[in-house]
């Protein structure tokens, strides 16, 4: 699938925002501030048809009207005041221009001219389409009773029927609503096809979001209760268990000097990339096979977003992907990445942000997916610890240095202290360089207690145990963490000076 302008742009921006301060507070070490994102959650009542065609779900003042013909049936469903409001309505494709079926670019283009009738001040902008045209979206934005209404259409098209779907609010609340419009899209369900809309039209994709919450507090978001949610630190990735679909905000830390380093440690082991070629290596290191571009377009507001966070320049791009995950499902992805530009040691960092689900279904499962991406939200109080850390430490050093001028045996013992301590950080490389000649590494098992796995250019041996795996995915050179014993266990690698001395150096 093929689009003229980056569908990345379907991405929240709240989400995206959030994903920046995710970037400043776990990439780049800096307190940030939280992104938020309205819910827009109410109440919403089952409704059945009169003509007990179909059924749904909207809020109890919200009114629904129906209309249909030989070959065509429409739903709306409509705020009290009028200016928000879900319609789908589907039709029999009749000849397009030349004699062709309409392709969604000709739907788009009717439902402009007939928009403009009602609104002649209507605009269309961040319009796509798919390769062969038979699905597009756009955004119609238009004034009405001293309000900026926006819509967006999202449409598919084949020879046989014309599915058209949109929803619309005034610009100011619109963030807060578009999860209630979505929920109302995916509420939609029919006890028999209503006539011209073609036989085994497929709806939307409906799945119950559920509140899930990180651990420790740092995000929270919906999703569909059957999918996956691993969260932490503010980054998460979820989806479902055929890796079809989902969504992500990480961050990494690129290191040249740790080129055995694994995506899954967080850590991409290379010189830096710009975004788009991040997100291959990405996507590579999740499994994921046959990963390509589409687009990819700068996206100048997330680059002056992530250089205000990072302090640093950067590089961000919105991006469409495409790949087959492990699991064999053939997908369609929309990022947003943003990349720090890397300091004196080649150290760099990157945050991405995005939706992906199968592509031969991707516009069923767009609204799901966007409603998903809308309600990821870091948590206030996260931030607000990382800041108070921040101011805590700056008041810790603000005294230290004044007791230091007061007394200058005191500044040469500090001295002698912080020599001591850039000693033991120089011993601690020098032993992960000394682990990488001699081809050892060393894993331990928060499972089993701390013990201590010691991999060698032949194998792996527990050191509790004396157990000795041998070949394959045991030696030094491939072994990736996953904990001999208990294969769920993705073990934590130390270096030779931690297993002597219990923890880094400070």
């Amino acid at each position: 699938m093929t689009f003229r302008t980056p569908l990345a742009r379907l991405l929240s921006r709240a989400a995206v925002a959030a994903a920046l301060v995710a970037l400043s507070l776990l990439a780049a070490g800096a307190p940030g501030t939280p992104g938020a994102s309205g819910d827009g959650a109410r109440s919403l009542v089952p409704w059945i048809a009169p003509s007990r065609i179909f059924a749904l779900q909207k809020p109890a003042d919200w009114k629904v009207t129906e209309n249909g013909g030989a070959d065509s049936f429409g739903i709306a469903v409509t705020s009290p005041d009028g200016l928000s409001r879900v319609a789908l309505h589907w039709a029999r494709a009749a000849g397009g221009g030349g004699g062709g079926p309409l392709t969604a670019v000709d739907v788009l283009r009717s439902v402009r001219e007939i928009e403009r009738k009602s609104h002649p001040d209507a605009v269309f902008s961040e319009a796509s389409r798919s390769a062969d045209s038979s699905r597009a979206v756009a955004v119609e934005r238009y004034s009405v009773s001293g309000s900026v209404v926006r819509t967006r259409f999202f449409v598919e098209s084949d020879r046989q029927r014309i599915h058209l779907q949109s929803y619309s609010a005034p610009e100011s609340i619109l963030a807060a609503q578009r999860p209630l419009l979505l929920n109302v899209i995916a509420s939609v369900s029919f006890v028999r096809p209503p006539r011209g809309s073609g036989a085994g039209t497929a709806p939307p994709v409906q799945k119950r979001l559920v509140g899930r919450r990180a651990a420790d507090g740092s995000l929270s978001m919906r999703l569909p209760e059957d999918w996956t949610f691993l969260a932490a630190g503010g980054k998460v990735v979820a989806g479902d268990a055929a890796g079809g679909a989902g969504f992500v905000s990480t961050a990494f830390t690129g290191n040249p000097m740790l080129p055995k380093a694994t995506i899954l440690q967080g850590i991409l082991g290379t010189t830096y990339r710009p975004p788009s070629q991040t997100l291959l290596l990405v996507l590579a290191g999740f499994g994921n096979r046959g990963a390509a571009l589409l687009e990819a377009a700068s996206n100048p507001a997330a680059v002056r977003q992530c250089s205000a966070f990072a302090g640093r320049s950067c590089a961000a791009e919105d991006i469409l992907a495409r790949w087959t995950s492990k699991e064999g499902v053939d997908c369609v992805g929309s990022f947003m990445v943003a990349n720090s530009q890397p300091v004196v040691m080649g150290q760099w960092s990157s945050v991405v942000t995005g939706i992906w689900g199968p592509r031969a279904d991707f516009l069923r499962w767009l609204p799901l997916l966007e409603q998903v991406a809308a309600s990821f939200s870091i948590d206030d109080r996260y931030a607000r610890q990382y800041v108070q850390a921040g101011l805590a430490n700056l008041a810790r050093l603000q005294r230290k240095t004044a007791a230091a001028i007061q007394d200058l045996n005191y500044a040469r013992a500090d001295m002698q202290k912080a020599w001591e301590a850039r000693q033991a950080r120089k011993d601690y490389m020098d032993s992960k360089w000394d682990d990488y000649r001699r081809g050892n590494s060393y894993w331990v098992s928060d499972l089993e207690g701390g013990k201590v796995y010691r991999t060698d250019t032949s194998g792996t041996r527990d050191s509790a145990t004396g157990d000795y795996y041998e070949g394959g995915g045991y030696t030094w050179t491939n072994f990736t963490g996953q904990n001999p014993r208990n294969s769920s266990e993705g073990m934590r690698e130390i270096s030779s000076w931690e297993l002597d001395h219990g923890a880094p150096p400070r």
